[in-house]
């Protein structure tokens, strides 16, 4: 196996349990909510993994993030913008991708590079973003995954943002509640009338408002 053939394994093979995750917790067109996502069920990308939340146009803020986010950055990554892990020539383009990925929404796929330096070798990697329900008490979120393969080097490394690819969602049709029927007309009362037989029998009366 070359050495391309392992960095690949490497980047693609978390990320593709994080879509299989995802799509199995799916019911038909609908989006698996925040409380659906437990790390049971990626054990084996949790590294990788991130959750992320749209707190305004073009920002995203982590709110777990995984060791590769740590090692890239030389420090606990959780409450930080996504933008920081990269270049700030790549931050405008990443703004819109992710906003697209919430709204649309739609699933984001990007190739990842890296700057390079002094102690700061080549890396190649992946960002995968799943977008989630809300639950209209906070913003838009989604399940991402982030792999890199190649050594790290000094931190910070500053991530590049190479081809993207966004596939929109079809969402849940959501019909609106049918009309409510009419009440049934009230039934007439009923009153017992004797009869000149000295047997009684039923008779419709009115008796009134």
């Amino acid at each position: 196996m070359t050495v391309d053939q392992i960095n690949e394994t490497e980047i693609r093979a978390p990320l593709a349990q994080l879509r299989a995750y995802w799509e199995g917790l799916r019911r038909g067109d609908a989006l698996p909510a925040r409380a659906d996502i437990h790390p049971a069920g990626i054990s084996g990308a949790l590294a990788a993994a991130f959750l992320v939340e749209r707190i305004g146009p073009g920002v995203a803020r982590l709110r777990i993030a995984g060791m590769t986010f740590t090692h890239l950055l030389g420090m606990e990554a959780r409450g930080m913008p996504l933008s920081a892990l990269f270049d700030p020539m790549a931050r405008a383009r990443l703004a819109r991708l992710t906003d697209q990925c919430f709204l649309r929404p739609a699933v984001l796929e990007a190739d990842l590079g890296c700057e390079t330096g002094l102690g700061r070798p080549p890396l190649r990697g992946r960002l995968l973003m799943l977008p989630l329900a809300g639950d209209g008490g906070r913003g838009e979120m989604a399940l991402g995954g982030l792999t890199v393969a190649g050594e790290l080097g000094r931190a910070p490394r500053r991530l590049t943002l190479g081809q993207s690819e966004l596939r929109a969602l079809k969402q849940p049709v959501i019909l609106p509640p049918s009309p409510a029927a009419p009440p049934l007309p009230a039934a007439a009362p009923y009153a017992v009338k004797p009869s000149a037989h000295g047997r009684s029998y039923l008779q419709l009366v009115d008796l009134g408002p």
